[in-house]
């Protein structure tokens, strides 16, 4: 008996021992669990972060062997598996809606370590449902947007991509949208119940009624629980006013800016308890740091006192503003409305050329890569990693060299990776910013890239610049984009065939897609005759001239010379306006003329912006000389303020053409394909220029910054379509004048005047003298028009009238004055004229 009680007694010590092991070898287990699903959830984090900035660049190494095959480093925070394992998540199924996943372990860690109670099973189709609609989500809302090619299928990743197309062919977008907004409310409903409630109460604090506001402060209104406004919620302005209004005094708010040391309420008055404070007459108002609140009926109102300079200006702008009628009161608003019915070029003038767009093929790249560090290592240079980046005609190799490589040793091996290439262009290149050295290699189908897809970018379109310019596509396929009122001023050289024709109607398409006539004045010179003769047409429209020219586009030497000289008058001018409004630059003025604070009746105007476009500057050089060089120096220097901007080309980037003074005052230069590095120098004072492929490749330097362009091509047919366009809308009456120049009276003081003989007055002396007394306006261009005359006819009438006393002598871009006031003096005059002269 002893001995069966003594092994009942073992057996159950070895139970409770048992009960008590396994629940310790089940909290092991939980604990395991645990700190894997964190760690999981935290490398899938990091893995699908980084995925998300480097997965164009490591997609390269993605071959048919397998990554984990390859001896190439990966940029993805995770390593190879975390490359592998982002890519199938965000690629291959759910996109950005795989985001969910890592939640999703580490809600399992808090279950695991029992931090919070979940139920897994629940939890676990909630995350996949989220996952599922946010794919679909995702993909449909980036499929109107220029990323829609993000990771391969869409920012949705294949699911998302492929459901959304369904969707989409079944519902149409409007449908799909529905359903999708529908899929995302009801999920947001199964992870927080509470939704529906918060949205009830949102509805029912919109539609409940307010109580009126109390006129008489003797009655207050009534509030269901004036508790609520004490418990020390922040008190609103609209709060603040209805307590002012129970008051029923004058109360004066004084705010102060709030130090930084006071805590971060960023903007938040708190008034905790002060309602019941300004409901009570008696009682005084405690200050607060914020907000001061002085109760006092004589407290002066700080706006309304005024110096007596301003109440002097305003009275005189008000004065002014009466004597106008409601139709020049709308002109000074809006300077469109002379041409309101003026529509901008559409887009669909311009051609796709989809069909000249071609994609690298993989086998390209890794033939290129692998070539690249073949040739290196043969020069004992050792590379680390190799990335692409793809542009439409040149890929950008990023190499990163073993530690101890200069960077001159690669540069020096151009020629020979471009033998083992067999490509028609490679440049090496530092990367500011970065440990890589970049090898731009030319692709071996350049594509086309469209003068459309570029004005069409959502980039350009949205841009707020003064004088938008878009040239075309960079090495990363990105929009290339510029504000010419910034630059402010261009010069554009390269080889002849290299496409600048090409690169200039690039600059004038994209500012008349996007100015308005009475907003931009082009004045465009064209030595040839033929290259910028298509734009004659927007005489009317966009274009500036003298009054005495005879075609829209200057083309004559000594007309560019009168043209330049008159816009340096047309600059002083200007500058004396700035002067007499008090502001610095045209914006500035432009936006006070606007808003009615300049008066038109004493000169002033509103001011276009002036874009002088001068095609082959070399030959104008070398037939005017310094007649040329001296007016485009002067503008440089000083026109950029008063809204006049040079675009000069040439196809002879020489240091006689390309002179020190030229470059610089012209800090943005664009050099297309040259022949030797010596002019590539001349424009960009460094070489590369002799790299490019031609046919539209181009160096763009700003602020001496390199950028690589691939022009936007338009072709003769399309430039065409656009200005016929433009043409065929109602315009001005004439082109937009510049002011008055002719080489006889360039210094100023009449020039020849003194040798006119009013012994051979001319046939029209008598019916001129009578047109400029009776509109007391000494303008040479007022002859020209009025009696049809040409300005030289015109100018020799006015310098006639001059020496007979009629109207004073020549003041630059002024009108001269008429000494005459009336007709009955003027024929006394001219019978005095007679009696002398015969």
């Amino acid at each position: 008996m002893a001995g069966r009680t003594t092994s009942k007694k073992n057996r159950e010590k070895e139970l409770a021992k048992a009960e008590v092991a396994v629940p310790g070898r089940k909290e092991s287990l939980y604990l395991l669990c645990g700190l894997a699903s964190l760690a999981l959830a935290f490398y899938t984090l990091v893995s699908l972060l980084s995925y998300l900035f480097t997965w164009a660049d490591d997609q390269s190494l993605f071959a048919d062997n397998g990554l984990l095959g390859t001896v190439m480093q990966v940029e993805n925070g995770g390593g190879k598996v975390g490359l592998v394992w982002a890519n199938f998540l965000i690629s291959k199924l759910f996109g950005l809606g795989a985001f969910i996943i890592p939640f999703f372990f580490g809600g399992v860690a808090l279950f695991c370590l029992k931090i919070k109670k979940i139920k897994l099973l629940r939890f676990f189709f909630i995350s996949l449902f989220g996952c599922i609609i946010m794919s679909v989500a995702f993909s449909f809302l980036f499929s109107f947007t220029k990323f829609d090619s993000w990771f391969g299928n869409g920012a949705g990743g294949s699911y998302g991509y492929y459901v959304n197309a369904w969707l989409k062919s079944m519902l149409g977008d409007f449908g799909a949208a529905s359903v999708i907004f529908i899929a995302i409310v009801a999920w947001a409903i199964s992870v927080n119940n509470k939704i529906v409630d918060k949205f009830n109460r949102w509805i029912d604090k919109i539609t409940a009624s307010r109580p009126e506001k109390v006129k008489n402060k003797n009655v207050e209104p009534v509030e269901e629980n004036p508790q609520e406004e004490t418990d020390g919620e922040p008190f609103e302005m609209e709060d603040i006013e209805k307590a002012v209004v129970s008051t029923g005094s004058d109360i004066t708010f004084e705010i102060k800016e709030q130090d930084d040391s006071e805590g971060d309420d960023d903007g938040i008055i708190d008034l905790s308890g002060l309602s019941d404070d300004i409901e009570k007459d008696d009682q005084e108002i405690p200050e607060n740091p914020d907000l001061e609140i002085v109760s006092s009926p004589d407290a002066p109102v700080i706006n309304d006192i005024k110096p007596k300079e301003v109440e002097k200006k305003e009275k005189d702008e008000s004065d002014f503003l009466s004597e106008l009628s409601e139709d020049e009161l709308r002109t000074l608003f809006d300077p469109r409305l002379d041409l309101s019915s003026y529509q901008a070029p559409p887009i669909s003038l311009l051609e796709d050329y989809k069909d000249k767009w071609y994609e690298v093929s993989k086998e390209e790249l890794e033939k290129n890569k692998h070539q690249i560090v073949r040739t290196l290592a043969n020069y004992k240079i050792g590379i680390s990693k190799v990335s692409a980046r793809i542009g439409p005609t040149v890929t950008l190799y990023e190499i990163v060299p073993a530690p101890g490589v200069r960077v001159s040793q690669i540069k020096r091996l151009e020629e020979d990776i471009q033998l083992s290439l067999a490509a028609r262009g490679v440049r090496v290149v530092t990367l500011p910013g970065t440990n890589s050295i970049g090898i731009e290699v030319a692709n071996e189908k350049p594509s086309v890239v469209s003068m459309l897809s570029i004005l069409d970018d959502p980039s350009f379109k949205e841009a707020k610049y003064d004088l938008p310019v878009a040239m075309g596509k960079t090495i990363k396929n990105e929009v290339y984009s510029f504000d010419l009122a910034k630059m402010p001023h261009l010069l554009v050289a390269g080889a002849t065939g290299q496409g600048k024709s090409v690169g200039l109607n690039a600059i004038l398409a994209s500012l008349l897609y996007r100015k308005h006539p009475s907003e931009l004045k082009l004045v465009l010179v064209d030595p040839k005759k033929v290259e910028l003769s298509l734009y004659s047409k927007l005489e009317k429209h966009f274009l500036a001239q003298l009054p005495d020219a005879d075609e829209p586009v200057i083309t004559d030497t000594q007309k560019v010379v009168y043209t330049l000289k008159s816009l340096c008058m047309e600059m002083d001018s200007r500058y004396d306006l700035l002067k007499i409004a008090g502001v610095r630059n045209i914006k500035e003025y432009n936006e006070k003329f606007l808003q009615r604070r300049l008066n038109p009746m004493k000169g002033h105007r509103f001011l276009p912006y002036i874009v002088v476009v001068i095609d082959e500057f070399a030959d104008l050089l070398m037939t005017a000389g310094r007649d040329i060089e001296e007016p485009i120096a002067r503008l440089a220097q000083l026109a950029r303020a008063i809204g006049i901007h040079l675009v000069i080309a040439t196809q002879r980037p020489t240091t006689s053409v390309i002179t020190g003074n030229i470059k610089a005052n012209f800090p943005a230069r664009i050099a297309f394909m040259v022949r030797s590095s010596i002019d590539s120098k001349t424009i960009l004072d460094e070489v590369g220029a002799k790299q490019l492929i031609g046919r539209g490749d181009m160096l763009i330097s700003t602020g001496g910054e390199l950028t690589r362009v691939q022009c936007a091509l338009i072709e003769t047919k399309e430039v065409e379509r656009v200005v016929d366009f433009i043409g065929n809308q109602r315009g001005y009456t004439t082109a937009h004048y510049l002011p008055e120049y002719t080489g006889e009276e360039k210094d100023g003081d009449g020039g020849s005047v003194g040798a006119v003989d009013l012994n051979k007055r001319d046939s029209l002396f008598e019916e001129a003298a009578k047109l400029i007394v009776m509109h007391q306006q000494g303008s040479t261009s007022l002859i020209q028009r009025k009696m049809n005359l040409g300005y030289n006819h015109a100018g020799r009438i006015m310098d006639q009238l001059e020496v007979a006393g009629i109207v004073g002598p020549f003041e630059g871009s002024k009108a001269r004055q008429v000494l005459v006031s009336d007709l009955t003096e003027l024929d006394a005059r001219l019978a005095n004229i007679k009696d002398i002269y015969g």
